[in-house]
């Protein structure tokens, strides 16, 4: 399967349906099962859609580390909240009703999808950019934007290896 990266954004329709983006049709072959996960914490205000299998190993990498006490509660926060989905003709699934409650999602809601490897986090865009921008304001591990108090180093010839 391939592992994509990359956003994009769209809409629930009237309907209440939600179509996987375009660019996303890869992630997710035609047949496959689709877990729709709605992951547990109140600083996750998204749904995560993957392939069974993926979800299945992300799901053993952390009942594997975790302690024997909070495996159970793994077991209920994972497991307890599936959905699995279907896509039709056009790419479309419906979000059930429990979910779209809990993640504030209606008809006509604009969406952001984050693709992240082998899933995709979807996002009630405004809840997304608020999140983004709180986030931003603490300074990213990739923001490589030089500080203009503190000069880039110059290479000089010591720097070179002979």
């Amino acid at each position: 399967m391939p592992r994509t990266r990359g956003n994009a954004e769209g809409t629930i329709d009237q309907k209440r349906r939600v179509s996987v983006p375009a660019r996303f049709s890869d992630i997710y072959p035609q047949g496959e099962e689709i877990v729709l996960w709605e992951p547990q914490g109140k600083e996750q205000p998204y749904l995560v859609l993957s392939l069974d299998e993926y979800f299945d190993e992300m799901f053993e990498r952390e009942y594997a580390q975790s302690e024997k006490q909070g495996r159970q509660n793994l077991l209920r926060d994972a497991y307890g909240h599936v959905e699995y989905v279907e896509l039709d003709s056009a790419r479309r699934f419906v979000i059930p009703e429990r979910y779209r409650e809990k993640a504030g999602f209606d008809r006509g809601d604009k969406l952001f999808f984050l693709a992240n490897r082998t899933y995709m986090e979807i996002w009630p865009l405004a809840v997304w950019r608020l999140w983004e921008s709180n986030r931003r304001a603490d300074t990213s591990r990739f923001d490589y934007t030089p500080d203009p108090a503190r000069p880039i180093p110059q290479e000089t010839s010591d720097d070179i290896p002979s």
